[in-house]
């Protein structure tokens, strides 16, 4: 049995080695947590290998979810023909620019494949920041990066608005992450 002050000590270095982890991963990475949201559809939601197989069918190649910053969990939120609004919040420390990083799905056509142009407008707090375009011939970098000056975000909120365009039947657009950094993400990254 260890004696009482090296068990307190043990006790004091765990117990500040989760603190400090718990108080770095939240002042680094707001993370939108798509695959705990309540009252889902199932179609709301799709794996990797649910959206791999999809794209087969279609003779498309699925990019898999990134692994930046470690929020690789393949778990992708769909995005409706309506469109999808979600929140993302930033404590605001320093009166900088940040920028929100969405990892979207991102699909490439295989030889004979049919696929149509579609485009995704990309609005945050109301306002238009981005469209992105997949078609044949182009796609976007991933994941898709937005700069915000801090008069875009007065109060620390952050709502991301994803509208696809009318041609856009079904749920082609997905989000596998989002996340807002202070600095800018590096290929480390």
């Amino acid at each position: 049995m260890l004696p009482l002050k090296l068990r307190i000590l043990l006790l004091t270095a765990i117990f500040l080695s989760n603190l400090v982890s718990v108080f770095a991963s939240d002042s680094i990475i707001p993370k939108q947590e798509f695959g705990l949201e309540e009252g889902l559809l199932p179609e709301d939601i799709a794996t990797y290998p649910e959206l791999k197989t999809w794209a087969i069918y279609q003779s498309y190649e699925l990019e898999p979810d990134a692994p930046h910053l470690g929020l690789q969990d393949y778990i992708c939120r769909m995005v409706p023909e309506t469109g999808l609004h979600f929140l993302l919040e930033k404590s605001v420390v320093s009166k900088s620019t940040v920028y929100l990083y969405l990892d979207i799905t991102r699909y490439r056509p295989l030889k004979g494949s049919k696929f149509k142009p579609r485009k995704l407008n990309i609005l945050v707090n109301g306002r238009p920041k981005l469209s992105i375009y997949a078609d044949r011939n182009q796609s976007f970098p991933n994941p898709v990066e937005i700069s915000l000056e801090p008069s875009e975000y007065p109060d620390g909120k952050i709502y991301v608005d994803l509208v696809p365009s009318n041609n856009s039947l079904g749920r082609f657009w997905g989000v596998w992450d989002a996340f807002v950094l202070e600095n800018r993400l590096t290929r480390e990254d």
